[in-house]
């Protein structure tokens, strides 16, 4: 009589899906049954799904998952990469978007977790008067993983006053394909403007000329529909023409679009907005404000005073529960600090950022990539 015991299918399902996605990797190769199990799309699904989402930190071609009081860290990396000038543009189910090249000609797609990349196609090629941006997200509606590339022309004539040509790529069928001309609205979107991320939709700042002056406004984008659409910003922003910086806050629970912008007055003023309710623009509120004088950051509404500040806080992202990472240079010490807005607390995470830092956000790691056969290379 054999020894072997044969679980059910529902109890193996269920035991595999609370495994790391290392361990299951190298469970592909205990037998087929189990490979076409751990490979098939809907068991992928259903461990992203399961998959508690953890802090990362981005230093050159290595990610960082730290953890807190001392414990060891985890690391992932990158594929090593012809090109120095690359920039990871987005994360998107544990996958990661990186792109180099003046007009993000080449686009790469990676899972750092299970070690598998795919090189995309080489999208249109425009002239040297264009700029571009790129930026992945997920179709639910097709479950398909896509790239979207706009191209904004940057010469001196029509430098804000044209629409971006828009291109899509789809992970499933390989391919890329040209939105009709006039999908998205007459705006420029500048070179390595840092996407943000709000309820399925990607975000950008733009502008656009109009009645002798610029008009500032938030781009989205519908990875669903491959429709483009207008958020309007509070009007202190919308019109803002002097010295600063305006960016989308990416993360948080998919309920709040937040905006951090730096004034660059003297006292320099950085605020965190929030839209409340989506779309509606007189839902913004100035949520928060950090006031910089010299080297001394101040919070009146929390009774905190920081000195020896270099520059002002860099916003990085909202977490899931609604506290905002920032990254502040205390006296040559770059930090972590948590701002809880309800709670009026700003709290060091004793998380110090070495040189070479270049992003800030939440991960979960996923199967991703693992399901492809077609254009994916291990590493």
């Amino acid at each position: 009589m054999s020894d072997t015991v044969f679980l059910p299918h529902e109890i193996l399902t269920e035991i595999l899906r609370r495994l790391p996605p290392k361990s299951l990797l190298r469970f592909t190769t205990v037998c087929k049954s189990w490979r076409s199990l751990i490979t098939h799309p809907s068991f992928i699904s259903l461990h992203h799904r399961h998959s508690s989402s953890v802090l990362l930190l981005q230093f050159s071609n290595r990610f960082i998952l730290p953890h807190r009081h001392h414990h060891p860290s985890t690391t992932l990396r990158l594929p090593s990469l012809p090109h120095h000038d690359y920039s990871v543009v987005s994360f998107c189910n544990g996958l990661v978007c990186v792109a180099y090249g003046e007009h993000c000609q080449t686009v790469i797609v990676c899972n750092p977790c299970i070690r598998r990349f795919v090189t995309l196609p080489a999208p249109l090629q425009y002239p040297c008067y264009y700029t571009s941006n790129v930026a992945l997200g997920f179709d639910s509606s097709k479950c398909d993983y896509k790239v979207v590339r706009i191209s904004c022309m940057v010469d001196d004539e029509r430098f804000g006053l044209s629409a971006p040509e828009v291109e899509v790529f789809s992970l499933a069928t390989g391919s890329w394909r040209t939105l009709d001309h006039g999908i998205a609205p007459v705006c420029y979107v500048a070179r390595d403007s840092p996407p943000g991320f709000h309820d399925g939709l990607v975000h950008w700042v733009a502008k656009r000329y109009v009645a002798g002056g610029w008009y500032n406004f938030v781009l989205s984008f519908h990875f669903e529909g491959e429709m483009f659409r207008e958020v309007m910003l509070p009007e202190s922003l919308a019109r803002r023409t002097s010295w600063g910086m305006i960016k989308v806050v990416g993360g948080g629970n998919g309920k709040t679009l937040t905006v951090y912008d730096v004034d660059g007055g003297s006292p320099c003023s950085c605020n965190i907005w929030m839209m409340k309710e989506y779309g509606e623009v007189e839902s913004w509120k100035k949520a928060f404000s950090f006031l910089m004088s010299g080297f001394c950051l101040e919070a009146p509404s929390l009774g905190m005073m920081l000195t020896d500040v270099e520059i002002p806080p860099m916003e990085l992202c909202v977490t899931c529960s609604g506290e905002v990472l920032l990254l502040v240079d205390v006296a040559g010490r770059r930090c972590l600090y948590s701002l809880d807005i309800k709670k009026k607390s700003f709290t060091d995470l004793q998380i110090e950022i070495g040189a070479g830092f270049v992003y800030c956000g939440y991960y979960a790691e996923s199967l991703l990539l693992l399901n492809i056969a077609s254009g994916v290379v291990s590493y």
